[in-house]
């Protein structure tokens, strides 16, 4: 009888032991896929370029602008909308990629989430072509418009090679 109990104990110590060590092994590779992540490149430059989103421009008109930011001032991150629209007409990517100081191509959409502003894609729309390298991310904002009107927007930012 003394045994019995003893090869089942043995059955359970090995199903724990299997267990844990999936479990450390799937922790593992998780972090690893973490690290792996944030030393990239290309992702460490998708992340400073979107805190750069929230910055406030250096004071010009829309011709003159020289670098890049949305921000209505260093006290107030909302977005300001006639910058998003300057933007948008009046320059391209290469002003852009310029802007920010990347190596890489850079296009930003901004979408209203209410729906009532349309789209706009400041540098341009990214290549319907596959692209090897690409790294997105996603920003929320409120965008201030002239009038004083603010309305959610999502900035997606996309950076490639």
């Amino acid at each position: 009888m003394k045994g019995q109990y003893f090869s089942f104990d043995a059955i359970i110590g090995s199903v724990i032991f299997v267990l844990a060590l999936i479990a450390l092994l799937s922790y593992w590779h998780s972090v690893r896929s973490f690290l792996d992540y944030q030393n990239d490149p290309l992702s460490s430059e998708v992340t400073r370029v979107s805190n750069l989103l929230f910055v406030p421009p250096p004071p010009s008109d829309c011709v003159h602008l020289t670098k890049f930011g949305l921000a209505v001032s260093f006290d107030d991150p909302r977005v300001n909308s006639s910058i998003i629209k300057c933007i948008n007409d009046t320059k391209d990517e290469k002003w852009l990629q310029g802007a920010l100081g990347t190596p890489y191509n850079v296009s930003i959409e901004v979408t209203d989430i209410s729906g009532n502003t349309p789209t706009m894609f400041l540098g341009g729309q990214v290549p319907t072509s596959k692209l090897m390298n690409v790294v997105k991310m996603r920003r929320l904002s409120s965008v201030v418009n002239p009038d004083g009107t603010t309305y959610l927007a999502a900035f997606d930012l996309t950076m490639y090679d």
